[in-house]
């Protein structure tokens, strides 16, 4: 890279200010735009904090010195006019005066690309219809005899879906999930990809709920009994403390099995569940009305999975299909499976 001295930074167009923009270093994620005079940067490039200069009080600025939300600098960036700067930052806390992780939290209508989320949203439709169908016992209850579980390829691998669309789906469940939060939490292991990202993007840690013990008693928060469709056990949460607030993430909801007892144990400990979310349900086992009924909270899902004719169709749920800008006649049977409705015929 290209290197540039602070003597060849153009102050003078901007009165003797340049624009500063503030990114996370390992999520990439915009966190504040504010202005810097020269003296703030050379307090930057010596401190290795980010400086500002603040407009409103006519004063230097350190970032986060009465908040304790400090900016490290990881390294400091000229654009190719030398009139603006990027802070690549390890940021403490978040960005936000508000609390916010972030200072750029609200988004105009216009400003989502419709027309990529509808093309994101029809591959991954592609992919599940397109998934594997096994059988297996049922193990629950005596209701049935056999539940039928779906290979998911965004999450299993098989076949291996391209990274673009695990990314895509982390961004909208970013913007859906409440950000009022101190953990993101998930299940092993199927959970895991999109609660990485999440986690990630947030800044937050990553707890996983594990299926065995690891016999770590001083992290261990609660051991919860479970029963889903086609498997029984015992979870074993670590890493989740009293009054925290989090994100219950998961890859699929069919019966709750695992949300309800889990959602149950974590109030039972203290702990606040703001948001639970599902990246696909499968309505024919009447998941998500069953964690809404017994314990209140809303499982957010995108995908909706159903089986005819031995065949999986998918589509987007009435939360994704607002985001998509579709009517509930739009949200018709995928393009895939017309085309084998009409070779049916």
């Amino acid at each position: 890279m290209k290197r540039v001295s602070l003597a060849q930074v153009d102050f003078g167009k901007g009165g003797g200010l340049v624009p500063v923009v503030a990114r996370d270093d390992v999520t990439g994620r915009v966190l504040m735009m504010a202005y810097a005079d020269k003296n703030a940067v050379q307090h930057t490039l010596d401190t290795g904090f980010a400086h500002y200069f603040s407009r409103s009080r006519g004063r230097l600025w350190k970032k986060g010195e009465e908040s304790g939300h400090v900016q490290r600098v990881r390294a400091v960036k000229v654009d190719c006019d030398r009139d603006a700067l990027l802070y690549e930052v390890d940021q403490t806390g978040p960005a936000c005066h508000t609390g916010e992780e972030t200072c750029f939290f609200s988004e105009l209508e216009v400003a989502r690309d419709k027309e990529y989320d509808r093309t994101m949203a029809g591959e991954v439709v592609r992919l599940l219809e397109g998934a594997a169908l096994s059988r297996r016992k049922w193990v629950k209850d005596s209701s049935r005899s056999e539940y039928r579980y779906l290979v998911n390829p965004v999450t299993e691998g098989i076949p291996p879906a391209p990274p673009e669309l695990l990314e895509w789906i982390a961004d909208v469940i970013d913007g859906i999930a409440s950000t009022k939060v101190d953990k993101v939490v998930t299940f092993e292991a199927l959970g895991i990809p999109y609660a990485t990202l999440l986690a990630q993007r947030r800044k937050k840690p990553l707890a996983i709920i594990r299926k065995r013990d690891f016999g770590s008693p001083e992290n261990l928060t609660a051991k919860v009994p479970y029963a889903s469709g086609f498997e029984t056990g015992t979870y074993f949460v670590y890493g989740v403390n009293k009054g925290e607030r989090i994100i219950l993430l998961d890859d699929m909801v069919s019966t709750g099995g695992s949300l309800i007892p889990t959602i149950k144990a974590l109030r039972r400990k203290g702990v606040r569940v703001e948001d639970s979310l599902a990246v696909c349900e499968k309505p024919r086992y009447g998941g998500s009305s069953e964690v809404r009924r017994r314990t209140g909270l809303r499982v957010k899902t995108l995908f909706r999975l159903e089986e005819r004719g031995g065949r999986v169709v998918a589509s987007p749920t009435p939360l994704l299909s607002k985001l998509l800008g579709r009517t509930r006649a739009e949200n018709g049977p995928s393009r895939a499976t017309r085309g084998r409705r009409r070779s049916a015929t």
